[in-house]
């Protein structure tokens, strides 16, 4: 029981709003409880946030769902007054929640304003606005981890695809400033996934066509298979746990080996 007697709050916990299958952040929600964590659970989607907490309190597991957008600061500090309410602490921080609308897939040109401002305030913004009303409460309860979730694509660019790997570029960037900032009472590190394959990813292909798309996606990587967003949770609990006591503003790349790769198919 790797958190037990911990607090952990986790944004972008809905299940997944399609199919009800896992989403990053609910299958980290359900990770981090099954550890012995509280978790309070935070989405802006309030039926499915809510199924992540029933899911964790059926398996005998305690948690709270808030409804939260995170890009709004008054919901954000309404979430942390509502944690310290109901547990008194918090102990981890896990930034998940994330927009990826198609039509963001265009270049600096073509992209329009609002799209951009969009996405940068929830994908950046929203993870600032988490750790800024978020670690007053975990420095009173001595302290803890952070773990953004960020992605390959802070490093790799591809093209007609401008502001999401500029948002996951200043997490990294955003973690590494608060690793040094607040050490040593929390330690703040992040996980940078290739392909996940979550609900929402499947759009509305039949099953048939979801089966040969992931599998063509994952010719592209060394283990010839994509990650699932149980692994994702996997990791985020090594880092949100003493197992990785020694490592701070890490930027953990796992994508199966295809980042250091040089050839797209195996």
């Amino acid at each position: 029981m790797r958190m037990e007697n911990k607090v952990a709050l986790v944004t972008g916990a809905a299940m997944g709003y399609r199919s009800g299958g896992p989403s990053i952040g609910s299958a980290i929600a359900l990770k981090l409880a099954s550890e012995g964590a509280k978790v309070v659970a935070l989405d802006i989607l309030e039926e499915m946030g809510q199924r992540t907490a029933d899911r964790i309190t059926e398996r005998g597991g305690e948690a709270l769902f808030i409804r939260a957008d995170v890009s709004k600061t008054g919901d954000v500090k309404n979430a942390i007054e509502t944690t310290r309410r109901k547990f008194g602490k918090l102990h981890c921080l896990v930034n998940c929640a994330a927009t990826y609308e198609r039509d963001i897939h265009r270049n600096v040109v073509d992209i329009r304003e609002e799209d951009w401002d969009y996405t940068i305030d929830v994908n950046l913004n929203g993870y600032f606005r988490l750790a800024k009303y978020a670690i007053p409460l975990m420095l009173e309860s001595g302290g803890g981890t952070i773990v953004n979730i960020s992605s390959v694509a802070a490093f790799k660019v591809f093209r007609n695809f401008s502001v999401y790997p500029v948002t996951k570029a200043a997490i990294n960037a955003l973690t590494r400033t608060i690793a040094v900032d607040f050490a040593p009472q929390i330690r703040c590190n992040a996980i940078c996934p290739g392909f996940v394959r979550i609900a929402n990813s499947e759009g509305d292909r039949s099953p048939d066509e979801v089966e040969r798309w992931v599998a063509e996606i994952a010719k592209s990587y060394p283990l010839r298979r994509v990650c699932s967003a149980e692994e994702v949770a996997n990791v985020t609990l090594f880092l949100a746990s003493e197992d990785s006591s020694y490592i701070n503003g890490e930027c953990l790349i796992v994508d199966g080996g295809r980042f250091i790769s040089d050839t797209h198919e195996f």
